[in-house]
């Protein structure tokens, strides 16, 4: 879905009294999901707690700033894999950055990642719809596991059912999920009509919960 006036919580389907401790994997607006989804619990009253298991910048944002140890380059490190459960005692939702890409839109994960939080309530993988019609080797981190994962090699084009592939496979953003999971497909606002109908269908083809949304114009718009 891609207009409407509907909150990240209702596209993720999120219950907040039960999915408390969250963890955001993948790669291609995980860190604006991250806050735009702590801006809009926060808004409902919600105690909201953001960490990273990994790293993650340490300057917040809508006057959230995250939980860690400061170091190197404007960044902050996590505490360990158990650290985010403990802050439900203080909080009522713990948002997790629980992975890493280089900024890129897409990923494989490599054999040390994710790194995710200690019995979590929900993982929610992320994508970005920029890489499509861009190479392997330009739009994504360690774009040799992707290719290995695919069978593709590293000058071909991504197509919406790579990242569709990507964010539904157990080996890709699902690794290590043993929790309920969604993904999303930001940047959707790049595709074509014709792309994004394609998306679509792909998306249909898979049992998971997901979602295709511009994590940029919700942010414009107000909608979080």
């Amino acid at each position: 879905m891609t207009k409407g006036s509907k909150t990240l919580t209702e596209y993720l389907k999120i219950s907040p009294d039960r999915h408390r401790l969250i963890g955001v994997v993948g790669a291609g607006g995980k860190t604006t999901l991250i806050y735009l989804l702590a801006k809009e619990l926060t808004k409902k009253g919600y105690r909201v707690a953001i960490t990273t298991t990994t790293h993650m910048q340490s300057e917040g944002r809508y006057g959230l700033v995250p939980l860690g140890t400061i170091c190197e380059e404007g960044k902050i490190k996590g505490f360990s894999v158990e650290f985010p459960r403990t802050l439900l005692e203080n909080y009522d939702v713990v948002l997790v950055e629980a992975d890493g890409s280089r900024c890129l839109p897409m990923k494989v994960p490599a054999e040390h990642e994710p790194v995710l939080p200690m019995d979590a309530d929900l993982i929610i993988g992320v994508a970005g719809a920029s890489a499509v019609g861009k190479t392997f080797q330009e739009a994504c981190h360690r774009y040799e596991r992707v290719c290995r994962e695919l069978s593709c090699g590293p000058d071909e084009v991504i197509r919406p059912h790579h990242i569709i592939g990507i964010l539904t496979r157990e080996t890709g953003q699902k690794k290590g999920v043993r929790c309920e999971y969604r993904y999303v497909i930001n940047q959707i606002d790049v595709l074509s009509e014709e792309e994004r109908e394609e998306m679509q269908k792909e998306m249909q083809k898979y049992s998971d919960c997901g979602c295709m949304i511009s994590l940029k114009n919700m942010e414009e718009d107000g909608k979080c």
